[in-house]
């Protein structure tokens, strides 16, 4: 837990990758950098040049390792305190030796869980929409991912929310002037009117925004695709076919499948998870029972259902309790049904396939890549990313909404306008954010 107590101390960190590698970074930042600097180094403090150096313990004067340091002098840094790179190699031996001689020196500690970037905040070298940006491309494993990051990182979300914080604040001044000439009825509709038609368009921008969070939703945690059949349909087949690996147990016994069997993919650049279930049939096995539960829950929040029917048996419909917008059917092991599953399954959302020899999978991969692509458009440059920001986004929009209503004395629109006001305060993390502050940078690694 980040303790305000430590926020004058010396912290170092590994910020590069642990374990034996060509080049380690160790990361240094706080009141004590310039002291490291010149106790360990031959190096003068000459701002913002690799320096190359013999590293040294300045108690035994004992050469530790040769290379790179890198001095960045405060304000002018990436947490705005003086900060000192060393850039070393990658040997365990020698990461523990410098850990060991920092730890010894007073005032200086290792580095909490992204502490280096709350003390970026924190000296206003990133907001809070920059930092949950920074996190976010720390943990993309998709191109998309990435993307999406990027155009946090971007400002256009702050530069928006202050935008709109500022036209609130012009519209509330309007409506004091409004509460000033109240006896004057022709300047007072006349604001009123004004202020009215202002909302209508505050709140357009805000909806608009809020709407693209769908969307950056799925691109961050990915499309959820669920795989649902009869017993023995081939799920477990095609979910190994499609992760091009072992994934689930496949087995002829009906009911071996009894939870939910998840794997993630990269289609183009898109992730996607993708979810074996039990096979739906009555039964009485009560773990079972448990797992045919799951699957029908699960499909509830999945944006895509496959449901799989064999080509040589009679086809079975979904239940009616599988409700989902999204369903496909697929037919699978067409390779043991003779004349079916060639080319007929043309038709969108229809397909017909053999999970065993690999006929149409290709098809029902592009389509998946279609879909996907298609959810995770994103339309917009100003991206809601997090639910956080989603739920701030809507406080203001709830506000402008109700402060748009006919027929409101000046002094309760005026009120619904702060509140609006007070909620993209929160989206820019200036107020009201404290407690998500740990959970943030609890996010990040040690050393960023």
């Amino acid at each position: 837990m980040y303790s305000a107590l430590g926020r004058h101390e010396t912290i170092f960190a590994l910020s590069s990758g642990m374990g034996k590698c060509a080049v380690s970074v160790v990361r240094i930042s706080g009141p004590q950098s310039r002291e490291i600097l010149e106790s360990m180094t031959s190096c003068s403090a000459r701002a913002r040049e690799a320096q190359l150096t013999t590293v040294r313990d300045p108690v035994s004067g004992e050469i530790v390792d040769q290379g790179l340091a890198i001095w960045f002098p405060a304000p002018s840094s990436f947490t705005g305190e003086d900060l000192l790179e060393l850039q070393l190699h990658g040997s365990r031996a020698v990461i523990a030796k410098i850990f060991s001689i920092l730890r010894a020196a007073p005032g200086v500690r290792v580095a909490e869980p992204g502490e280096f970037s709350r003390r970026a905040l924190e000296n206003g070298k990133l907001d809070l929409i920059a930092t949950e940006a920074l996190a976010d491309l720390i943990d993309a494993e998709t191109e998309a991912q990435r993307k999406l990051a990027l155009l946090e990182k971007a400002g256009t979300l702050r530069v928006f929310g202050e935008g709109l914080r500022d036209e609130l604040i012009g519209l509330m001044a309007d409506l004091e002037i409004a509460l000033d000439f109240a006896d004057e009825v022709d300047v007072a509709d006349k604001l009123g009117e004004r202020v009215r038609s202002e909302l209508k368009t505050i709140e357009a921008k805000l909806s608009a925004v809020e709407g693209g969070y769908a969307s950056a939703e799925r691109v961050r945690d990915g499309l959820t695709v669920l795989i649902a059949g009869a017993p023995n349909a081939g799920k477990s087949s095609l979910l190994n076919a499609l992760a091009r690996r072992e994934v689930a147990i496949v087995s002829e016994i009906p009911g071996t499948t009894r939870d939910l069997v998840e794997v993630r993919l990269d289609l183009g650049g898109l992730a996607v998870n993708l979810i074996d279930t039990a096979g739906m049939r009555s039964t009485d096995d009560p773990i079972e029972c448990e797992g045919v539960r799951r699957a029908l829950e699960k499909a509830r929040s999945a944006d895509l259902v496959l449901w799989l029917s064999p080509a040589n048996e009679a086809e079975t419909s979904p239940p009616a309790t599988l409700a989902n917008e999204a369903l496909w059917i697929v037919r699978t092991k067409s390779d043991l049904s003779a004349g079916v599953g060639r080319d007929e399954a043309k038709d969108e959302g229809t397909f017909s396939l053999s999970a065993h020899t690999g006929f149409q999978l290709d098809r029902l991969l592009q389509a998946l890549r279609n879909f996907a692509e298609k959810e995770m458009s994103i339309n917009s440059s100003i991206i809601v990313a997090n639910e956080r920001q989603w739920r701030a986004v809507a406080a203001a929009r709830d506000a402008v909404e109700a402060a748009g209503q006919p027929n409101l004395p000046p002094e309760v629109i005026a009120e619904e306008l702060r509140r609006a006001s007070f909620a993209l305060e929160n989206l820019l993390g200036k107020i009201g954010v404290e407690n998500v502050l740990d959970s943030v940078f609890g996010r990040f690694c040690i050393g960023k």
